[in-house]
């Protein structure tokens, strides 16, 4: 087959989409096929079969960017009618299409959800004035109403949205969730669990909560901070994983005996064993990775509804609250706290390669 796969980055350092397309392109030109990367930045692939050809797209601002790189992957694919177009986002000319980061109407909806009620209404009015907020829903619009591509949906809850949003045909739609480095993630890596908590001051015996995240506000920092501050009576700490600004730090200030602000990592295979569970309260995640990593790590998970992910915890694995919900998520930590000890089940992934055999072989059938 002969594939274009289009991303503004094709580089796997820059996000889940880059890393996705970044794996899928190396393991397609493994398998034979003639590969086509068309981006706007690139670093030179590991496998040179791999072609890359730059889109001219205009950089700043960020919603000319979008837009300017879409109509840029139409010119250039409009005319290549023997190759299978492959997208994530910002593209409105397709064959398969995976919104990676999930159907931006219903992020947008939930975003919202992370301001207090009364200023709600506000905030959702000047978010829809955002020239990136309307480029973006404007190519989801004309992608699922005008070029009804297949859709490859990573979650549940992302075959829900688009039905709900755009009464997406059913037949178009394959549930294929992210496979993750099950070699990589693995209960095995509970050998650096004492490693770890030296490197952040944590004694072996506390209780630790685990808090990933590039985005802490989106991903629910404010509503575990307040969880956090009604369970002074309860002894854990937080790890904190990410660029936390000034004002998270001034936010947790009271708690700052708890709660540990680590930075960014690299080596986030060690940290998981190394803390007791991972709490996501996220207001918006297509399927978050760290939720699987957690749970093929062997740790619980305190994740929300609002969280594609969700899809796989069970009551062995940990809890679903509602985002926003500070008591209920107070309620599933302590609970977690009180379960110290308890050994958890290890939830099989599929790896990597295994996600994208399925994807390849829906591929094919569309080239037959």
């Amino acid at each position: 087959m002969k594939i274009t796969i289009a991303i503004e980055k094709f580089d796997p350092n820059t996000g889940g989409a880059e890393r996705y397309c970044w794996d899928f392109a190396h393991y397609l030109v493994k398998r034979g096929h003639v590969i086509i990367v068309l981006c706007m930045q690139s670093i030179p692939p590991a496998n040179q079969s791999i072609r890359v050809e730059k889109l001219g797209v205009l950089r700043f601002p960020q919603a000319f960017r979008h837009l300017s790189f879409a109509i840029q992957h139409y010119l250039k694919t409009k005319n290549m009618k023997d190759c299978i177009h492959f997208c994530v986002g910002n593209t409105f000319y397709m064959d398969f299409y995976q919104p990676h980061g999930g159907i931006h109407k219903a992020w947008f909806d939930r975003e919202t959800q992370r301001y207090p009620e009364r200023v709600r209404p506000i905030m959702s009015f000047f978010n829809r004035l955002n020239l990136k907020d309307l480029v973006q829903r404007s190519l989801e619009w004309w992608t699922f109403t005008r070029t009804r591509p297949q859709v490859i949906a990573i979650s549940q809850m992302v075959s829900d949205d688009l039905r709900k949003y755009f009464q997406y045909p059913e037949q178009l739609i394959k549930l294929i969730p992210n496979g993750i480095d099950t070699e990589k993630f693995s209960p095995n890596n509970l050998r650096y669990r004492d490693e770890i908590r030296r490197r952040y001051g944590i004694d072996k015996t506390e209780f630790v909560f685990l808090f990933v995240a590039q985005n802490l506000s989106l991903k629910g920092f404010d509503t575990l901070v307040e969880a956090c501050r009604r369970l002074k009576e309860n002894p854990f700490r937080v790890l904190v994983i990410g660029p936390a600004g000034r004002m998270h730090r001034n936010k947790a200030r009271e708690l700052e005996e708890r709660v540990i602000f680590g930075g960014r990592a690299l080596d986030l295979e060690k940290i998981y064993p190394a803390c007791d569970c991972l709490v996501h309260p996220s207001f918006y995640d297509a399927c978050s990775l760290v939720v699987l990593e957690a749970l093929a790590s062997g740790i619980p998970v305190i994740t929300t509804s609002s969280n594609g992910a969700s899809m796989f915890i069970q009551p062995e694995y940990g809890v679903v609250v509602e985002p926003g919900d500070v008591g209920t998520l107070a309620d599933a930590m302590k609970s977690m706290v009180e379960r110290s000890g308890r050994t958890h089940g290890v939830l099989p992934f599929d790896s990597n390669h295994e996600v994208f055999a399925k994807l390849e072989r829906i591929l094919k059938a569309d080239a037959v």
